[in-house]
């Protein structure tokens, strides 16, 4: 089976909303990095206006370059200041940078033993969505080995349909998978990967989500837990 391909770059500050101080002017600036989902939208400047992972809405008050290109639940990170000065919901904002991330896949399968299992770091793993016109996320940031060959790591959930699911705590268990495609190791690379989660991982009666990993690091919790 196919897993997509992500090329391993060093990711932002892994913060919804982490001030940041400019050094550009003389006054201070204070900007913000967040995870943002698109949405499409009749009556405002843009094509879109956005929804982070907190549920605030957010309202760009500048053109960004591609940001006509967004649809729907494009996922983003995006940095930003509130010229306000006030965080509100929702939030007026003049974009500094956007950085699209492109969703990996959930693959459904009753033989996972055949999907690659290269180690990975599990770091920080949390859910989104499902409000205002945006669909259900699942953001997981994770360490591997990398080397600055630019071969594209493939990362993927794997849904074992072999396995009980949910547990007897309510909880959807999911596997996280991760190929080096033989990249040479070199030095720990910090990356985050968004899965788009279909209806069946929130249903009645699911108490949220645990991803178990093969870790890199010996002794480290191999299962990052979300509930929603």
């Amino acid at each position: 089976m196919n897993m997509k391909s992500l090329i391993i770059r060093a990711c932002l500050p892994l913060a919804a909303a982490a001030a940041l101080v400019s050094c550009n002017t003389g006054e201070q600036t204070l900007y913000y990095n967040s995870y943002m989902t698109a949405v499409e939208t009749e009556g405002q400047p843009y094509r879109c206006i956005f929804v982070t992972d907190d549920s605030t809405t957010v309202i760009p008050l500048n053109f960004f370059p591609n940001i006509e290109d967004l649809k729907t639940d494009d996922r983003i990170i995006a940095t930003f200041s509130i010229p306000s000065g006030r965080i509100t919901d929702p939030v007026e904002v003049e974009f500094t940078s956007m950085a699209q991330l492109l969703p990996q896949s959930v693959i459904m399968t009753s033989s996972p033993d055949t999907i690659a299992n290269d180690p990975a770091d599990p770091m920080t793993m949390w859910h989104s969505g499902g409000v205002k016109g945006a669909s259900r996320y699942l953001t997981v940031t994770f360490n591997v080995q990398a080397s600055s060959s630019g071969i594209a790591h493939g990362i993927c959930l794997v849904d074992d349909l072999s396995a009980e699911n949910p547990d007897a705590d309510g909880y959807y268990h999911l596997k996280f998978r991760h190929s080096a495609n033989n990249d040479p190791i070199m030095y720990t690379s910090a990356n985050v990967a968004t899965f788009p989660l279909a209806d069946k991982y929130s249903a009645p009666g699911i108490k949220g989500i645990k991803v178990d990993f093969r870790p890199i690091t010996p002794g480290i919790d191999s299962t990052l837990t979300v509930t929603y």
